[in-house]
């Protein structure tokens, strides 16, 4: 996700040299980080002792604290004229992720709350016939998506004018959460299935496992980046997801990389203040503020390590205060 963010062109107010960056005309494909987010909300939710309403809400409750800690002390402050300018229908609007004027990356926020909404009824339903109900659910939720695409069109068949998806903010969400859905129900499907475990890690030699897994991830990226799903209203990241997320499991199964193994769990214990943070320094609305921070280097390479090493730390200083705050209330 930081390197699909990072490493945009268009997401810089300034000149950077990107001579020998890293990542530029593959970055696209590490889009789908956004398949394996959604892929790995519904492999969690089948672990969740109690799959009812109050479960879910405790979880969103735990999402908008983050999310609103970062909208409210962080965003609003330095773009308070946007948010007088808008009006207060964008500004709720961007309470629940809706729309993403005051932060580009808050779509997350509107789609974890459909899916702790639907998911207490969707796993009970997919429980009791495991793989034929997924199958169920996947299909619904295409056709509903391609139904909620189309209405516009179809209104406009009676002469009634309404606008298009991409034109109606609370419209465009409900088409991304019925796009993502598949995806959701794959991961829990996987999870219930137990998928995963059933990989024979004795089938995987160190040698085999340091070529293959990168291979396979290597693999979807490419495939991603040229094949024609590009156009596909179909999000196929329903199918790249879960094997990229097998490759990294298989890998660290294999391999036990303590030192970068808490690595990952402590960049893990703030991905969420990470995410919505390093959003700051590429919103239109507040980056002229925030992006002098990140922009030190001419060298894109060097701005995104920093990017990142930065907003880790001020993720882990932002974390550490509000659950003390938390915890003091």
């Amino acid at each position: 996700m930081m390197l699909l963010h990072c490493y945009g062109h268009e997401n810089y107010d300034v000149s950077l040299n990107y001579d020998h960056a890293l990542v530029d005309t593959f970055r696209s494909s590490f889009k789908v980080c956004v398949g394996m987010f959604v892929f790995l909300v519904g492999y969690g939710y089948a672990f969740s002792k109690t799959k009812d309403l109050k479960y879910s809400l405790q979880h969103i409750k735990k999402l908008l604290i983050p999310f609103w800690t970062i909208l409210f002390v962080f965003t609003l402050p330095f773009c308070f004229d946007v948010v007088i300018s808008k009006g207060i229908k964008i500004a709720v609007f961007n309470l629940f992720g809706i729309d993403s004027c005051y932060n580009y990356y808050s779509w997350f926020v509107y789609f974890f709350i459909y899916a702790m909404c639907v998911m207490p009824f969707v796993s009970r339903f997919i429980n009791k016939r495991p793989i034929r109900n997924a199958i169920i659910v996947i299909v619904l939720a295409s056709f509903l998506m391609v139904l909620v695409h189309e209405i516009p069109r179809g209104l406009a068949f009676f002469g009634i004018e309404v606008p298009d998806v991409v034109d109606n903010k609370p419209h465009l969400a409900l088409f991304n959460c019925l796009m993502m859905t598949p995806n959701m129900v794959m991961g829990y499907l996987f999870a219930h299935q137990g998928y995963y475990e059933r990989i024979k890690l004795s089938a995987f030699s160190k040698a085999t496992a340091i070529v293959m897994c990168p291979l396979v991830v290597v693999g979807c990226l490419v495939a991603r980046h040229y094949t024609l799903f590009g156009w596909n209203p179909f999000d196929m990241d329903i199918f790249y997801a879960p094997l990229v997320i097998g490759a990294i499991v298989v890998l660290f199964n294999v391999f036990k990389w303590p030192i970068l193994r808490k690595i990952m769990i402590k960049a893990g214990e703030v991905s969420v203040y990470m995410w919505f943070f390093h959003a700051l320094f590429y919103t239109k609305a507040v980056r002229w503020f925030y992006q002098p921070a990140i922009t030190l280097f001419n060298d894109v390479n060097l701005v995104v390590l920093w990017t990142i090493v930065f907003t880790f730390f001020v993720s882990w200083l932002i974390k550490s205060s509000v659950d003390l705050v938390i915890k003091k209330l």
